[in-house]
């Protein structure tokens, strides 16, 4: 970002320079973190909410094993749940927002936490630095802050619906990552004694997840032995 809005940061020496330019670079970065933080959130919003979800009459497939009675702790901004499979509201936790609320945040962002993640301006020569830079450089650092997907947040805001997860028998994972902005979830659904006792289900998609999704599931205290796999041709 930096090197591709250089050309706003024009040389103090430079014959055309201006006191007016002064915080032109400055400017630039931040209308274009803007972009990538509030526009992109707004965008996204309007995109998901225009998304037609399929009905039972539409879809081509469904899958046949999965249980409008169990609990659903869904990734999924849309009310597919809902509307193709007849899941009640009040058995899902839409963790980042519900589509179907007009009013509902949607959360968007990354597992690079601000305060682990050093700043740019970490550096033994910032006092020599142009301060245009260091400017420019504080703004990127503060998109990470504002773009850092809270979801120990979450988790308390939700804990009740974590509470009532008892004595289960099988977990299912479908289509889901594992990735390491989502692990802090899982964290909370194995310090549940009715969770960490239960049997879980990996969807393999695409298939060379095969090794990585139970290696991630190992990685987070998943007994070995609890754990199975399946391809969605299955499901």
């Amino acid at each position: 970002m930096v090197e591709d809005l250089e050309q706003f940061a024009s040389s103090y020496g430079a014959e055309d320079w201006s006191d007016s330019g002064h915080h032109d670079f400055q400017y630039e970065v931040g209308r274009l973190v803007e972009c990538l933080s509030i526009e992109l959130r707004k965008q996204f919003g309007q995109w998901i909410r225009q998304v037609p979800i399929p009905t039972p009459a539409t879809t081509p497939r469904r899958l046949q094993t999965l249980d409008p009675t169990a609990f659903f702790l869904t990734f999924n901004y849309t009310p597919t749940l809902q509307d193709l499979y007849g899941v009640l509201d009040a058995r899902i936790l839409h963790i980042h927002g519900s589509a179907k609320l007009p009013d509902s945040e949607l959360i968007l962002g990354h597992a690079w936490n601000p305060q682990q993640r050093p700043s740019l301006n970490d550096r033994s020569d910032v006092a020599e630095m142009d301060p245009r830079l260091v400017k420019a450089k504080t703004i990127i650092d503060n998109y990470f802050s504002a773009t850092f997907k809270p979801s120990t947040r979450l988790v308390e805001e939700h804990r009740p619906f974590f509470e009532q997860l008892k004595n289960l028998e099988q977990i299912d994972v479908l289509g889901h990552s594992i990735s390491a902005a989502d692990q802090p979830y899982y964290h909370a659904l194995l310090a549940f004694p009715g969770v960490s006792a239960a049997r879980w289900r990996v969807t393999r998609f695409p298939e060379n997840d095969f090794q990585t999704l139970p290696a991630k599931l190992l990685q987070l205290g998943v007994e070995a032995s609890y754990i199975t796999t399946s391809s969605w041709s299955e499901v």
